[in-house]
């Protein structure tokens, strides 16, 4: 029975990816952040209990690779879609009438969708990749997922003038290659438990209180503090 309390958590992770894919979907931003920030609580639990309980198996990665994918790859490549849309990238009708179906998107727009592809390829070769080190290889889903889904509050506090599809295509060029980068990013898994709890409290708190761009700011300071400690320890 205990091989399956991890299952359970990797299962409301993928629940609430979906939810945040509905209300993305309209354009319900703030709630969408809630449940990623779930999410990620969920996913983190069930790698800390299969380890706890000795419960690590096969398909328990696969189920896991699964749900980050829907919430750390369908959903920021959802809200990369939505931006460029708001950027001025109107949708438009596609197909008229045929077979009584009417379609509505922006071809430019599905760009944004290029985060997903990308994200499928990380956790691809994750899936094939024992990786025994203390760091990570390139930028986890998740916190890529942060970045991005903490970008529609950034540019509400910057204002709309930022807002432009050029630097939403960078935006997206720079997600795609830190994804699958070989750039060397501090690892959480070996500190202790407490510490990450305090630490994921701290900035829900700090996300709560502030602004929900502050997680796109938190991803960057990661980035930039990584790759310090990493030059420094060479």
């Amino acid at each position: 029975m205990k091989k399956y309390v991890p299952h359970f958590f990797t299962c409301l992770n993928l629940i609430c990816g979906c939810l945040a894919i509905l209300l993305i979907s309209k354009d319900n931003y703030y709630a969408t952040v809630i449940f990623c920030l779930f999410a990620f609580l969920f996913d983190f639990i069930d790698g800390f209990l299969a380890r706890l309980l000795n419960t690590e198996s096969g398909i328990g990665r696969q189920l896991d690779s699964f749900s980050d994918f829907v919430t750390s790859g369908v959903v920021p490549g959802f809200v990369m879609y939505k931006l460029l849309i708001k950027s001025g990238l109107s949708e438009k009708l596609i197909i008229s009438n045929l077979l009584n179906l009417n379609f509505y998107f922006s071809p430019i727009s599905l760009l944004g969708f290029l985060i997903t592809i990308a994200t499928a390829f990380r956790l691809s070769k994750f899936n094939l990749t024992k990786n025994e080190d203390n760091y990570f290889q390139g930028l986890p889903a998740p916190a890529n997922c942060c970045m991005i889904i903490g970008l529609p509050f950034m540019f509400d506090f910057l204002g709309e003038k930022y807002l432009n599809h050029n630097l939403l295509f960078t935006i997206t060029i720079f997600s795609i290659y830190i994804l699958n980068s070989k750039i060397k990013l501090i690892s959480l898994k070996n500190i202790n438990i407490l510490i990450v709890l305090l630490l994921f409290c701290l900035i829900a708190s700090l996300v709560v209180l502030t602004n929900f761009a502050i997680l796109t700011v938190f991803i960057f300071m990661y980035m930039v503090v990584s790759l310090t400690y990493f030059q420094f320890r060479n």
